[in-house]
């Protein structure tokens, strides 16, 4: 049974020989080529979110633009490591435990906050910081496109979605360069590539981890599985071979030195968890038992000391419960004939209906400005401030 490791903090968080912070470094003023050039050739002078950018991209490809042909020719091209079993296994592995997968990934974006470069970018965007339940409803809807049987072959739309993501990062690298302010309180490139390689992370290697915490036994084909799966998507939408990784271990390996590099538990505390738990609480419309919970879910899955708090994680009936049924799950997943199966149909059809938003949903970026600007400014200048004194030549 795989326990994927300790929980990475930031206390101990550290580089590697192959992880370095030269490395980290040098990556976070690297972009996306491929997409970069893309974006150029759609000659787009203001950003535009009506989900056209692939269709249009995909005209010029026909009309033989080389910078449209290397974009469609890096995304249908396979890589000599793809294995297409292990990604099939993960897309089971995914859907059978449907309902923990949603729980551990909604930890994980709102957890993931705490690398300030990338809320710097996603409050600049107006994705996650104004309108986290759009946000979690678009993590929904781009997960029944990859996780669906054969969605993530060539012309599938979890394959669609993957390539369309990549495209819009490029038009937010390009967008936010051109907004007056943004690059003077900015340190990097934005959606560079240890901020891709820090996304991926959240739902592979800490989503994962997470799932186990929750009392789903994994095996080594399992682990092995899962990351294979996102280390296609990650292939997708253009993460740097370096940053790639071959194994879990070395997912690990690199999630702990990007926790090194760019976590800021020191700039959120108790306040953001508290945040977290409120924002949470209203999109499920959740009572103060299931607050409560939620407030001990994550500081179960993460421990405090990720949100920059020093107390003890509290103990909760509720999820101790949670968590040896779900043991029995996994038990009866593995051992029961033709369980799992019928837990994969099972969490296929919750997915069902994100699915269907998959088929006309543009991902694009439309700003939703919150009603305190002057509260949400102060924490976006505090954020920006902790960056630049942290990577101060």
């Amino acid at each position: 049974m795989e326990d994927l490791g300790d929980i990475v903090t930031r206390r101990n968080a550290a580089f590697s020989n192959r992880y370095s912070k030269k490395l980290l470094d040098q990556m976070m003023y690297a972009g996306d080529p491929v997409a970069d050039e893309a974006i150029v050739a759609l000659k787009e002078d203001a950003y535009d979110a009506d989900g056209s950018q692939l269709a249009n991209l995909r005209d010029l490809a026909t009309g033989g633009d080389a910078r449209a042909l290397a974009f469609f020719e890096r995304a249908e091209t396979r890589p000599d490591w793809f294995e297409p079993r292990l990604l099939e296994h993960g897309q089971r592995l995914a859907r059978a435990f449907a309902q923990h997968y949603g729980m551990s990934l909604m930890h994980s974006l709102f957890s993931g906050g705490i690398f300030c470069r990338a809320t710097l970018v996603t409050n600049s965007t107006g994705r996650l910081g104004s309108n986290p339940a759009r946000r979690i409803q678009e993590t929904g809807v781009f997960l029944a496109a990859v996780l669906k049987p054969g969605g993530l072959d060539p012309g599938a739309m979890g394959f669609e979605t993957a390539v369309r993501v990549r495209l819009l990062h490029g038009s937010i690298r390009a967008w936010l360069k051109k907004s007056p302010g943004f690059t003077e309180s900015f340190v990097g490139e934005p959606v560079d590539q240890t901020m891709l390689a820090m996304t991926l992370g959240l739902f592979d290697y800490l989503n994962l981890r997470s799932i186990r915490r929750l009392g789903v036994p994994l095996s080594a084909y399992d682990v092995r599985a899962h990351h294979h799966m996102w280390r296609y998507i990650g292939y997708l939408i253009g993460i740097d071979e370096r940053l790639l990784t071959e194994s879990m271990e070395d997912e690990r390996e690199l999630w702990s030195a990007l926790v090194a590099h760019q976590a800021f538990p020191d700039v959120f505390g108790e306040q953001y968890l508290n945040t977290i738990v409120n924002a949470v609480g209203a999109i499920i419309n959740a009572g103060e038992r299931h607050r409560r919970f939620t407030r001990n879910l994550f500081l179960h899955l993460s421990g405090p000391q990720w949100y920059g708090m020093n107390d003890a994680e509290n103990g909760d009936r509720l999820l101790d419960a949670f968590r040896v049924v779900t043991y029995v799950m996994g038990a009866t997943r593995r051992w029961v004939p033709g369980a799992a199966l019928m837990m994969e149909k099972h969490g296929a059809s919750r997915l069902s209906g994100a699915e269907k938003l998959a088929q006309g949903h543009g991902f694009g970026v439309k700003l939703e400005l919150e009603e305190d600007q002057a509260e949400r400014q102060a924490f976006h200048d505090a954020m920006a401030a902790a960056v630049k004194q942290r990577f101060a030549a």
